[in-house]
């Protein structure tokens, strides 16, 4: 697979050789759904009706998901063979660690550290390999529901519904910008999912 601008020398494909753009190393889902033990059937409270109305019925539901940060891509804001048909250049690798120290939210605007790379000359070919060994930003996100069946009548029955979408209101960032030689390289400027959201529902089974 090629990187986000293409292949840098079509009669070189095997300097192309790296990870997928979209393989993060591990991801970790995890779905649970627990019935309170009290109510009708239930251990508890199941012999006293008001109790069990109000006790009774209630779910617990849960989603969650960790996730690897995807490969990170860098090219050259400026493809200096780009008139002579080629897609895309990279720039030259310096030595220097990519890497750069802290947490995430200290890493925001220097996720990529830029002494790393040197901009490739025009008639020359980027030794920086397709895909860096760094990756960008994971994911770890919660799903939280609650949830309460209430009879009516035989097998009619509304579902009192709370959710919670990233319960932990924990911020999805996006990968940093890659395009080596702009003012924004490195930094992490947006994210990719929204704060915590909170949403009430009824539901009619029957």
């Amino acid at each position: 697979m090629a990187g986000p601008s293409g292949l840098q020398n079509p009669f070189n494909a095997a300097a192309e050789y790296a990870q997928s753009n979209w393989q993060p190393i591990r991801t970790w889902s995890t779905v649970f759904l627990y019935e309170l033990p009290f109510g009708k059937g239930k251990p508890f409270l199941s012999n006293n009706r008001a109790l069990e109305y109000i006790a009774g019925g209630w779910q617990v539901n849960g989603v969650s998901v960790y996730r690897t940060g995807f490969p990170i891509f860098i090219t050259q804001s400026q493809n200096l063979n780009g008139a002579y048909g080629y897609a895309g250049q990279r720039p030259n690798a310096t030595g220097v660690s990519p890497v750069t120290g802290g947490n995430l939210h200290a890493r925001l605007d220097s996720y990529i550290n830029p002494a790393a790379f040197s901009i490739a000359p025009q008639f020359t070919f980027g030794n920086l390999s397709r895909a860096l060994g760094m990756r960008g930003p994971g994911q770890a996100n919660w799903d939280l529901s609650l949830f309460k069946s209430i009879p009516i009548y035989e097998r009619i029955k509304a579902q009192f519904r709370f959710e919670m979408l990233n319960a932990m209101n924990t911020p999805l960032f996006s990968g940093p910008n890659a395009s080596f030689g702009t003012s924004a390289f490195g930094r992490i400027t947006s994210q990719a999912n929204t704060a915590r959201q909170l949403q009430l529902g009824l539901r009619f089974l029957w």
